[in-house]
């Protein structure tokens, strides 16, 4: 008999550290940057798909005003670098 998962029970879960919130910013506003200076869209399609996906998710540990506002930037600049491509 494996008695090993009935130890896992007894580890406690390792505590994660706070986010590190000018990191994000700073992440976030590069992020835009990059795009408010490129023509057509910087990363292939399943990139381009990725960031859509992770830069709400990372967008969601900032005051959620602050958030929207950026997800807000994002939205408009994926929609201005997709019109640029055809």
């Amino acid at each position: 008999m494996n008695e090993l998962p009935l130890f896992r029970a007894l580890q406690a879960e390792p505590e994660r550290p706070p986010p590190d919130l000018p990191y994000i910013r700073k992440s976030l506003h590069w992020t835009l940057r990059l795009m408010r200076d490129a023509q057509i869209l910087p990363w292939s399609e399943s990139e381009t798909a990725h960031w859509e996906d992770f830069f709400p998710q990372l967008s969601a540990y900032l005051p959620s005003e602050e958030a929207e506002a950026l997800n807000a930037q994002f939205r408009s600049e994926i929609v201005r670098l997709r019109a640029a491509r055809w």
